[in-house]
């Protein structure tokens, strides 16, 4: 399950608010609330709802910065995957059909506990799975809301980059440039397959039960985008190591259980290089970006350091790992 404990969180819910909110979605009122120590941006909890006991145990999830509408996307997007037989928590719809509700005034989620547990140290086979589960849902052709531009595509990199260029140095910023250039040049070209992605499937966002995927969380920065950036991301966790590369065993289990469920086009593996730095250069330069604002951390947590992914984005550009090739 997942581990909780004491945290500091964004917003607490009002307790007579969330009753409500419960009662609403037919789960009762909960006999206990308890903040869940995971994740950063948004402020979680775990709730306990005797009146559902196929279910006891839920997570409520208060969306920070980011408007109502920006949540339905990610929501239908869970539910259609949960529809499709694949590990996704659905988020719970009132008797209207609505999965976003609100609390504080903010996007509120609420959807069962899943079992399993994060993984620190993942193996092969774990790296499989997550390939095999990204494969699935890239080759599904659901229907969905208006699609959601990628929060955190071109135009972020690029206002990030101006952000980040008066104290950033001049070799980072012609780092940081070069996959600006890359970045247009690719959406220029408008060659590669788009589709839903989940854009932040790291170890946090998976859960394992018995060695075998049991959810896939965390959807709230799921947009339509690449299909090949999902990969990239994905890769960059799942695979990496403590240096700037990635574990080979891993990073071929991760893309050949992939491309059995789709195979990767020719497109995409000529643009493979370029979107494995893109993906790494997002998250150099977000946490760069954290930095420079240290007092908005109040989750109780260290920044993460950027040299991680800077140091996996030159490595990147030397070359690290190839797509598995067609057939």
């Amino acid at each position: 399950m997942h581990p909780v404990s004491l945290m500091a969180v964004y917003t607490t819910p009002d307790p007579e608010e969330l009753a409500a909110l419960c009662r609403h979605l037919g789960l009762g009122a909960p006999s206990a609330i308890a903040p869940v120590a995971a994740g950063v941006e948004n402020s979680t909890w775990l709730l306990t709802l005797p009146a559902t006991p196929s279910a006891d145990r839920w997570v409520l999830t208060i969306v920070e910065n980011r408007e109502f509408s920006e949540i339905l996307y990610p929501a239908a997007l869970c539910a259609a995957l949960h529809h499709a037989g694949l590990p996704v928590p659905p988020p719970r719809a009132d008797v209207a059909g609505n999965r976003v509700h609100r609390l504080a005034g903010k996007p509120a989620l609420l959807v069962p506990l899943a079992p399993g547990e994060h993984l620190s140290a993942p193996l092969p086979e774990h790296c499989a799975a997550i390939g095999d589960f990204l494969g699935r849902m890239h080759a599904l052709r659901l229907a969905l809301p208006a699609p959601r531009a990628n929060p955190f595509g071109r135009a972020w990199l690029e206002r990030t980059a101006a952000a980040l260029a008066p104290d950033f140095g001049a070799a980072n910023n012609a780092l940081l440039a070069r996959q600006c250039d890359h970045y247009r040049r690719l959406e220029a070209a408008d060659a590669l397959p788009r589709g839903p992605i989940h854009a932040d499937l790291f170890r946090d966002n998976a859960l394992f039960s018995a060695g075998r995927l049991s959810a896939v969380i965390d959807f709230h920065s799921a947009c339509h985008d690449w299909l090949l950036l999902d990969v990239a991301i994905a890769l960059h966790d799942w695979a990496g190591t403590v240096g700037d590369a990635l574990d080979t065993s891993r990073a071929h289990a991760l893309l050949h259980a992939y491309a059995g469920q789709r195979p990767f086009t020719r497109d995409e593996r000529r643009a493979w290089p370029d979107v494995l730095c893109l993906a790494a250069a997002r998250f150099w330069a977000s946490r760069a970006l954290a930095l420079l604002a240290p007092g908005e951390e109040i989750t109780g947590r260290a920044p993460k350091d950027p040299e991680e992914f800077r140091a996996r984005l030159l490595a990147c550009e030397r070359g690290l790992v190839e797509l598995p090739s067609a057939g």
